[in-house]
C-alpha cells in the first residue's frame, strides 16, 4: 500500500461515481427514511423546542467582550454556557473502573449509526434516545458539539465544521481527560435541527465513551485519552455516490448542489480530517470492488502492535453462489509508515446461503475473541437487514465491535 493511502481522487472521478448512482442500492442504505430514523434514535441530532441563537460569532468584539475562564480553561461565549456552569463537575456517582474510550473518526453520512448499534449488541447493552444516546453501560457523544461557532456563525467566518479553527479542540480533550478520570462535564450540544449551539449538557461518565464526529483523533490532547482510536475510510469514488445518493434522496439537493457541497468540503477534508488515519489503531476502508462498483472492496487495517487485538486468517477464502461472489484474504503492508495486517472481503456473500458461507468465513478467522463458535455469524444474522450485511462491511464492522468489547474487559478486569 503506498504511503499516500487515501486514493484522493480528482474532482473530475466524481462524474464517475455519478455514473454508478442508479446501481448502488445496496451499497448505501436501503431506505433513505428508514436511515434518517435510525441516525437520529442514536446520534445527537434531537431538537431542542426552546433552541434560540446567541447571536455571537467567534472571534468578534461582542464574542470576546463575554469570554471567561473556569479553571483554566477558556469558555467561548457562543456555547452558550449560562452564569452557574463550570466545564467540568464532581461527578454523581463514582465508577467501579476507569471509563473505557473509544474515538471514531468518520465523515458523514458513512454508517456509523449500524457502526454503533453492532458495538451495542457486542457489548449486551443499549442506549436511551437523546440528544447525547446514554445507556447503563456506553454513552456516545457526537463530536459536533465542539464545533465553536453555530451555522450562522460559520456562515460569518467563511469556515467550515471540518476546519479546525471551528472546532473547539481544547475544551474536547480537557473534558475527554476528565470523564476518563471519573468526573461529569458540561458538554456544548450543536443542534443539527436548527443550526443553533443550544446551552450545554451534563455529561457523567460511563463504563464505555464513544466519542464519533469529524475528529476524535486530530487534536494531540484528546488523543492520548483514547484506549481506542478507530477510523472509516470511504475513498472518494465510493463516497461521492454514497453522498450523492443520501443528499438527492433525503435533503431533496440537486446533484448540482452536491457537487458544490463536495468540492466546498474536500481541501478541508484532506486537512483536517483524512490525515487522522495515519494515527489510527485500525482503520475500515472501503474502496471499489477489483470487479468495479457498485460493488465493495472492504479492508480491516491493523496497526501491528497497537491497540487493536489482531485478527488474521487462516487461509484465503472464496465463496460463489451469487454475482459478485467473494474473496477473503490477508496479508502485511505499511500503513503511513506502520507495519500493518490487512483483512480484506472483496464483493458479496450469497445472501441465500449467509449462514453457512458466514460459519465458512468465522471458522477460518483466528484471534476472533468470540463467546461462542457462531457468535459472528449470529451477530450477523440478527442485524442481516442493515446496510452493508451482504459485503465486508457488516463482517468486519462486527469484528470490530467484538473487539471493542475485549478491550473493554481486559481494561476493566
Amino acid at each position: 500500500m503506498p504511503r499516500s493511502g487515501s486514493l484522493l481522487l480528482p474532482l473530475a472521478a466524481l462524474g464517475a461515481a455519478l455514473v454508478f448512482l442508479g446501481r448502488l442500492a445496496f451499497v448505501a442504505p436501503p431506505s433513505p427514511s428508514l436511515r434518517a430514523r435510525e441516525v437520529r434514535s442514536l446520534v445527537a441530532v434531537s431538537a431542542n423546542p426552546n433552541s434560540v441563537p446567541t447571536g455571537l460569532v467567534w472571534p468578534s468584539p461582542e464574542a470576546e467582550a463575554k469570554l471567561r475562564e473556569v479553571d483554566g480553561i477558556t469558555m467561548y461565549p457562543t456555547h452558550a454556557w449560562t452564569d452557574d456552569m463550570k466545564p467540568i463537575v464532581p461527578a454523581a456517582s463514582k465508577l467501579d473502573a476507569t471509563p473505557v474510550i473509544i474515538g471514531v473518526a468518520a465523515d458523514s453520512g458513512c454508517g456509523k449509526s449500524t457502526f454503533l448499534r453492532r458495538i451495542l449488541g457486542a457489548l449486551g447493552t443499549e442506549v436511551t434516545p437523546g440528544h447525547t444516546a446514554i445507556g447503563d453501560m456506553m454513552t456516545v457523544v457526537c463530536l459536533d458539539d465542539y464545533h465553536t461557532n453555530d451555522r450562522a456563525g460559520r456562515k460569518a467566518t467563511g469556515l467550515t465544521a471540518l476546519d479546525a479553527k471551528e472546532n473547539d479542540f481544547a475544551l474536547m480533550g480537557v473534558q475527554i481527560e476528565a470523564l476518563k478520570q471519573g468526573k461529569a462535564v458540561y458538554k456544548p450540544i450543536y443542534n443539527h435541527d436548527t443550526g443553533n449551539k443550544d446551552p450545554p449538557e451534563l455529561i457523567e461518565p460511563n463504563k464505555v465513551m464513544v466519542f464519533e464526529g469529524l475528529h476524535p483523533i486530530y487534536d494531540e490532547k484528546a488523543r492520548s485519552q483514547l484506549d481506542l482510536g478507530i477510523y472509516i475510510d470511504i475513498v472518494n469514488e465510493v463516497k461521492f455516490a454514497w453522498k450523492v445518493q443520501r443528499d438527492v434522496a433525503e435533503r431533496g439537493w440537486t446533484e448540482e448542489q452536491v457537487k458544490e457541497d463536495i468540492e466546498k468540503r474536500l481541501p478541508d477534508f484532506s486537512a483536517y480530517v483524512d490525515p487522522q488515519k495515519a494515527n489510527a489503531d485500525v482503520v475500515l476502508r472501503y474502496e471499489p470492488s477489483d470487479k468495479g462498483l457498485p460493488y465493495l472492496k472492504v479492508k480491516l487495517i491493523q496497526k501491528k502492535g497497537g491497540a487493536f487485538p489482531m485478527i488474521t486468517l487462516k487461509k484465503d477464502i472464496t465463496l460463489t453462489g451469487s454475482e459478485p461472489g467473494a474473496t477473503l484474504k490477508m496479508y502485511d503492508d505499511d500503513w503511513f509508515g506502520n507495519a500493518v495486517t490487512v483483512v480484506e472481503m472483496d464483493g458479496e456473500i450469497d445472501m441465500d446461503n449467509m449462514e453457512a458461507q458466514l460459519k465458512e468465513i468465522e471458522e477460518n478467522i483466528e484471534g476472533l475473541n468470540a463467546k461462542s463458535a457462531n457468535e459472528l455469524s449470529e451477530a450477523m444474522v440478527k442485524l442481516k437487514s442493515s446496510p452493508g450485511s451482504q459485503n465486508g462491511t457488516g463482517m468486519l464492522q462486527t469484528v470490530i465491535a467484538m473487539k471493542v468489547r475485549e478491550i473493554y474487559e481486559k481494561l476493566t478486569a
